[in-house]
């Protein structure tokens, strides 16, 4: 078990040493003001660094459980991130090429994601803290936090599908930019896996879902794996889609395409 677990956080360090320059590099192509959604990539990206160094570190010095726990702690709340990518690059599509709908209860919904993602991520923090304390009563708080936690950050996932689905389905996109909502389909069923392994980790902690000491085959193949697919998704979208001024229309000036909301 031990060996497994090393040999993923290494693949995992590895790899997102490599993806988050990608992340930077999309972060400085688009242009601050569009490139919030990259910027959260690169969050992610650092923060499963980090839980990756820590798991390394764990498994190389077992007896600091702290290393362990705070690698657990990073691994639950850096969905947070991630899903914020997601949001940005949804309401990228409505400001650029859905202008008419730029004010419709869609528009407003997807901005409004952000409040419950960032009190989801808050409730993970403390209940990851708690569960790593050595009190009975503490860990009993970290359970009921975590379990909160994780149950808003589906609910925002489940939500931010919905609207994605929706676009899909009435909204009139410009063919330049399909790419975006192209994307953020593709990466709702990895991250639907994601939330399900989340779910599964703090309500059930038992067997191969324990969140400290589960099966690291079930980690790699629920959790890492399906974050990993979901992030290569949006870094290609990162490099398909055009460049955009701020505030205004595509650098090639063509025309946008009205929508009814």
């Amino acid at each position: 078990m031990g060996t497994a677990r090393l040999s993923v956080a290494i693949a995992e360090f590895i790899i997102y040493c490599l993806l988050l320059p990608n992340a930077i590099f999309l972060t400085y192509r688009h242009g601050v003001y569009r490139a919030i959604g990259f910027f959260s990539l690169c969050v992610f990206c650092t923060l499963r660094i980090a839980a990756a160094g820590l798991g390394i570190a764990s498994e190389n010095n077992r007896r600091n459980r702290d290393n362990l726990v705070w690698s657990e702690i990073l691994g639950s709340v850096g969905i947070g991130p991630l899903l914020l990518t997601g949001f940005y690059l949804l309401l990228r599509l409505y400001e650029l090429t859905l202008w008419n709908s730029c004010r419709s209860s869609r528009y407003r919904a997807i901005q409004a994601l952000h409040i419950p993602n960032a009190i989801a991520f808050a409730l993970a923090v403390v209940g990851g803290v708690d569960l790593s304390s050595f009190s009975p009563s503490q860990q009993a708080h970290g359970k009921w936090f975590s379990q909160a936690g994780i149950s808003m950050f589906m609910a925002v996932f489940l939500l931010y599908a919905t609207l994605c689905v929706i676009t899909a389905v009435i909204a009139s996109i410009d063919p330049r930019e399909k790419c975006i909502l192209i994307g953020v389909l593709a990466g709702t069923p990895f991250l639907f896996i994601r939330m399900l392994y989340a779910m599964l980790a703090v309500f059930r902690d038992l067997g191969k879902f324990a969140i400290l000491n589960g099966s690291a085959t079930t980690q790699l193949g629920m959790g890492i794996l399906q974050e990993m697919f979901v992030v290569v998704i949006y870094v290609g979208v990162g490099f398909v889609a055009p460049v955009e001024k701020e505030g205004g229309p595509s650098v090639e000036e063509q025309p946008m395409r009205e929508i009814v909301s």
